[in-house]
C-alpha cells in the first residue's frame, strides 16, 4: 500500500477535528463488476471481451461555517485514497467557502431500528462468477435458437455495490445492491424489389436488480422478431394519434415528472404541483394513483435510509389524480418549515382495467411504440420527444396492422396523459445510469395509451 493511502476513519476524524467544518456526510461504495461481450466467429458464439473490474468510490458532502448569520457553505467532492488526504480536504473546504446557502441541519435523531430491504440478489452476492456462467449459458441457448435473423452481438454486465454511509451526527448505515444489464443485437437481410440487398439491425436492452426479474429469453426473441420487421416499414403520416407506450417509457417520464412534487421545486420557484392540485390537469381517463415506494423488493431505488440519514418508507403522492403529499428532504423541509419525509423510492402506479388488445382498439388508428431512437424528456415542463425507431400502426377501420419507422413524436405529460388509459398488467422496471448512484425504479402498468400525440413525418 502506498504511503499516501489513507483510511476512512482518518477521513472522518480529520473532518470532525477541523474547526472550519460544520457537518459532513461521507459515503463509500465498493463495486465489483463483471463484463462480457459476445460475438459470432463463423458459426460459433465466442466471448469477445471478458473483464473483471473492482473499484472504490469515496465522496464527501462538506458543510462549512460562514461569518454571515443563517448561512453556510457546502460542496460535494469525490476523494481519492491515493492522493494526500489533507490537501483534498483543504481544497474542498476552500471551494465550499466560496458558496452561500441558507443554513440547515442534519437530523439529530439516529434511527433506533432500520428495516431490512431486499436490494441485492442473494445469488449474485454469494457467487458473482457463478451467475456470470449461468447467464452466459442462457445467452448461448438464445443465440443457438433457429431464427430467420442473424445474431450480431450481445453484452452482459453484472455488478455488486456495497455501500457505507456515515454522518457527522454519528449515523452509520451499510447497504448493498445488485445490477444486471443485458444487450442483444440482431440484423435481417433480404433482396429488395430492385434486386439490391437490404439490411437493418435492431438492438434492445434490459436492466434488472435480481435474476427472477430478468427476461433474457424475451429480450432475444423480441430483438430478433423486430429486426425481421425493420425492413417492412413506412413513414407515418403526420397527425395526432392515440399512442401506446410501454413501461420503459413510463419509467423515464414519471420518474422525472414527480420532481414537480418536491419541496425543492417549491423553494427554487421551479414548476411545482402542490397538495390538493390535480396531477394531470383536467384528466378524464384512468385517474392515476401513484406511490413512492423505497421498500419494493429488488427495486432500482429501494433503500432504508436517505443520503441525509432519514428513514424512508412508502409515501402516497397522488390518489386518483389528486396530489396528497409533497416530498421533502431535511434541507428543504428546514427551509419551508415542513416535516422531512420520503424522497427516495420506486414509482408505483395502480393498474387500469384493459389488456393490451383492448388498448389497441380504443381509437380508429393506434400507434404502438416498440422503440424510440432516444427519448428526450424534460421533467420541468413535462414535455417529451423522440424519433420513432420502430412502431406498429393498428388501423381499426380497415383491420390492417403495419410497421412504421421514422417521424418525430412530441408530447406533454400535462396534455397527452389527460385521457390516458392503463393496462391491467403491472411489470417491474429498472434503469441505471453511470453518473448516478440512485436508480430509477417502476412498478406499474406495462402499457399506457396516450391521446392526441403529435407525430410529424
Amino acid at each position: 500500500m502506498s504511503k499516501s493511502n489513507w483510511t476512512l476513519d482518518q477521513l472522518k476524524n480529520s473532518l470532525t477535528k477541523n474547526s472550519e467544518v460544520k457537518a459532513w456526510i461521507v459515503s463509500r461504495e465498493n463495486v465489483h463488476r463483471r463484463e462480457r461481450y459476445f460475438m459470432m466467429d463463423g458459426a460459433q458464439l465466442v466471448t469477445d471481451q471478458d473483464r473483471d473490474v473492482q473499484q472504490q468510490l469515496i465522496s464527501a458532502r462538506i458543510f462549512v461555517k460562514l461569518s454571515r448569520e443563517g448561512r453556510h457553505g457546502e460542496i460535494s467532492k469525490k476523494l481519492f485514497p491515493s492522493l494526500p488526504l489533507q490537501e483534498q480536504i483543504q481544497a474542498a473546504i476552500e471551494a465550499a467557502q466560496q458558496t452561500d446557502h441558507q443554513a440547515w441541519d442534519l437530523p439529530n435523531e439516529i434511527p433506533a431500528q432500520v428495516p431490512l430491504r431486499a436490494t441485492a440478489d442473494p445469488k449474485m452476492a454469494e457467487d458473482l462468477e457463478g451467475v456470470v456462467g449461468e447467464l452466459t449459458g442462457r445467452i448461448e441457448r438464445c443465440v443457438a435458437a433457429k431464427r430467420d435473423t442473424l445474431f450480431n452481438s450481445a453484452e452482459l454486465f453484472l455488478s455488486n455495490h456495497d455501500r457505507e454511509l456515515y454522518l457527522s451526527t454519528g449515523l452509520t448505515h451499510r447497504s448493498a445492491q445488485s445490477r444486471i444489464y443485458v444487450e442483444a443485437a440482431y440484423s435481417f437481410s433480404r433482396k429488395g424489389a430492385n434486386g439490391q440487398a437490404e439490411s437493418d439491425e435492431y438492438l434492445n436492452t434490459c436492466w434488472s436488480v435480481d435474476l427472477n426479474n430478468l427476461p433474457v429469453e424475451k429480450l432475444f426473441d423480441e430483438t430478433s422478431e423486430r429486426a425481421q420487421h425493420s425492413l417492412d416499414v413506412q413513414k407515418p403520416t403526420s397527425g395526432n394519434y392515440a399512442v401506446i407506450v410501454d413501461s420503459e417509457v413510463l419509467t423515464t417520464l414519471l420518474n422525472g415528472y414527480i420532481s414537480q412534487l418536491t419541496a425543492s421545486h417549491s423553494y427554487n420557484a421551479l414548476p411545482f404541483i402542490k397538495i390538493g392540485d390535480e396531477f394531470i390537469p383536467s384528466a378524464t381517463g384512468d385517474l392515476m394513483t401513484l406511490t413512492l415506494d423505497p421498500s419494493l423488493e429488488f427495486g432500482a431505488d429501494s433503500t432504508a435510509i436517505s443520503e441525509q440519514g432519514l428513514l424512508q418508507s412508502p409515501l402516497k403522492l397522488v390518489e386518483r389524480n389528486r396530489v396528497v403529499a409533497t416530498m421533502a428532504d431535511k434541507q428543504y423541509g428546514d427551509y419551508l418549515n415542513m416535516r422531512a419525509n420520503t424522497t427516495r423510492g420506486n414509482v408505483v402506479v395502480e393498474p387500469g382495467t384493459l389488456g393490451i388488445d383492448g388498448l389497441r382498439k380504443l381509437a380508429p388508428q393506434v400507434i404502438e411504440i416498440l422503440q424510440f431512437s432516444g427519448l428526450f424528456a424534460d421533467p420541468n415542463s413535462g414535455t417529451f420527444s423522440s424519433e420513432i425507431r420502430l412502431a406498429k400502426l393498428y388501423d381499426n377501420v380497415t383491420g390492417r396492422v403495419s410497421y412504421i419507422k421514422g417521424g418525430s413524436l412530441s408530447g406533454s405529460i400535462r396534455e397527452n396523459f389527460k385521457g390516458a388509459r392503463f393496462s391491467d398488467q403491472r411489470v417491474k422496471r429498472s434503469h441505471f445510469s453511470s453518473n448516478s448512484v440512485q436508480g430509477q425504479g417502476y412498478y406499474g402498468p406495462e402499457f399506457a395509451l396516450l391521446s392526441n400525440v403529435s407525430i410529424v413525418s
